[in-house]
């Protein structure tokens, strides 16, 4: 209907401008003249305003993804925003009070990811808390900080509050401080037209190779998880257009591992070092 409207007036236009050149510089003419250019304007409002707007893609013409709404504080710490909405993935070490979160995302139940002091930080009146299934046990305690808790299974996909997500299960394949048994989880986040992947504490599993993402927040500390050589390797293989080293600086790992991470990363694999 609106692309009808905009040909209505294009042709308005065209049919003016042809009376003005019929009636020469005489009255006529210039009356002429005004309505085509009224008509003319208001085809281009109409056009483009029928055009999508872009604001709101994180992607831009290029295929560039954009990461400036993707903000990593310590260890697996992160906020993300969707539009007006926002998003917290192992809230840790938080030194603000922002209480803003419209969702927060718990990968597993080690003290630097699930933090319930930090939690109280960002978790605001609607807040609605994402958390592995096999920490029901936590849920008691959660349900006096948020609003709502839903509790994921590995591999699986969720559409919760207009957020869709996948789990990726995250465990250790050669260390035993995460065992698969546990059920924890890694989260890809369809965030804005780009999926976002936090990997939470891993090695370089066979789920984490068949992950297809835009982005990825990878640990790079070792002890824990993947070494940085370990991490880029994953990257390598995955090739999201952006990673992210994480979890380093704060319990294990250091500056050295985030900038060994990005050396061992190839082009045209973009490296962003967020601390």
């Amino acid at each position: 209907m609106q692309s009808r409207r905009i040909v209505h007036l294009m042709i308005l236009a065209a049919a003016a401008s042809l009376l003005w050149g019929c009636s020469g510089a005489g009255g006529g003419g210039s009356q002429a003249s005004s309505v085509a250019s009224s008509a003319k304007s208001s085809a281009a409002v109409e056009s483009s305003s029928a055009m999508p707007s872009s604001s709101s893609a994180r992607q831009t013409e290029g295929g560039e993804v954009m990461t400036d709404n993707i903000k990593v504080f310590a260890q697996n710490s992160i906020r993300i925003t969707m539009g007006n909405k926002k998003i917290y993935i192992d809230p840790f070490q938080m030194k603000e009070s922002p209480k803003d979160a419209d969702f927060i995302f718990i990968t597993h139940e080690h003290s630097d990811h699930y933090s319930p002091e930090d939690m109280k930080k960002v978790a605001g009146n609607n807040t609605t808390l994402i958390l592995p299934e096999s920490m029901q046990g936590k849920k008691a305690e959660a349900s006096k900080i948020v609003a709502r808790i839903e509790t994921v299974k590995p591999s699986e996909t969720k559409t919760v509050d207009g957020l869709e997500f996948t789990t990726v299960p995250a465990y250790n394949t050669n260390k035993q401080f995460h065992p698969k048994s546990n059920g924890w989880v890694g989260y890809i986040l369809n965030v804005n037209g780009s999926k976002i992947y936090i990997a939470g504490d891993m090695d370089a599993t066979d789920e984490a190779k068949a992950v297809k993402c835009d982005v990825a927040l990878v640990p790079v500390g070792g002890t824990y998880t993947m070494t940085a050589t370990e991490a880029a390797d994953l990257i390598n293989i995955i090739q999201p257009k952006v990673a992210i080293p994480v979890h380093y600086g704060s319990v294990v790992g250091s500056a050295a591992d985030a900038n060994t991470f990005k050396e061992k990363v190839k082009a045209p694999i973009k490296v962003e070092i967020p601390f």
